[in-house]
């Protein structure tokens, strides 16, 4: 929720400097974006979502979001630069846009920075096997739960799972150690994952995961090749 908290303030930002005409305050939503991008502890957005806001019970990878919040960055830039260079038509039009997709974001959650990193991701993969992606080693199949710092729902969801996993490895993957599991098709943890024994992702299930989805996860799961248990590097 967070990142929708920030992209909302950004987009209602850039609309009050479009209908008013008031460059400065495309300025002050640049500058809270590159607070954004220094870090949570240097963002005012970030400090106001903890006043207002409960901790969230599942969190967005922060790859893709800072991507999306670098390309805003950008533009901004850009809108900013134009803007003071006398080209106001051109500077509006970047700040709409901005607008436009920040305000897209969140009121419908669809971020097309964080698509568009993670499409830019997936075709960088050579194949479909996420093993590396995930950091998987031995024999597979593999039950997943990809976790991150701060997810409070993703240590009892894990639990849950190997609760009910009838004695298989579920192993635990840190999306802030890797990255490059924001390739896959999940937008939020906790997720509880099958990958095949040749790699693929069998099936993925992501956010309020109850008893019915990680039983639907368990029934994904193929009989295993050996019987020595998996590992993550």
């Amino acid at each position: 929720m967070q990142p929708r908290f920030a992209q909302a303030i950004t987009g209602l930002l850039c609309l009050e400097a479009i209908l008013f005409g008031t460059p400065p305050v495309v300025v002050v939503a640049l500058a809270l974006v590159l607070l954004g991008l220094a870090g949570p502890r240097w963002s005012p957005v970030a400090w106001l979502f903890r006043l207002v806001a409960r901790p969230p019970e599942r969190l967005e990878p922060a790859a893709p979001v800072r991507f999306s919040q670098a390309i805003a960055a950008v533009a901004l830039t850009a809108s900013v630069a134009l803007l003071y260079a006398g080209a106001e038509t051109a500077g509006w039009i970047v700040a709409g846009m901005v607008a436009a997709l920040a305000l897209l974001s969140a009121v419908t959650g669809l971020c097309v920075g964080c698509e568009a990193y993670r499409l830019l991701l997936a075709r960088g993969a050579r194949d479909d096997d996420v093993r590396g992606r995930l950091g998987l080693s031995g024999q597979g199949p593999w039950l997943v739960v990809l976790t991150a710092p701060g997810c409070a729902r993703c240590g009892p969801v894990a639990r849950q799972l190997g609760a009910v996993a009838g004695g298989r490895e579920v192993v635990r993957v840190n999306i802030a150690e890797r990255p490059s599991a924001a390739a896959l098709p999940v937008k939020s943890v906790p997720a509880a994952l099958v990958v095949d024994p040749d790699g693929r992702l069998r099936a993925a299930r992501a956010g309020r995961l109850g008893p019915a989805d990680l039983d639907a996860v368990l029934a994904a799961l193929p009989a295993p090749a050996a019987t020595r248990p998996a590992t993550a590097r």
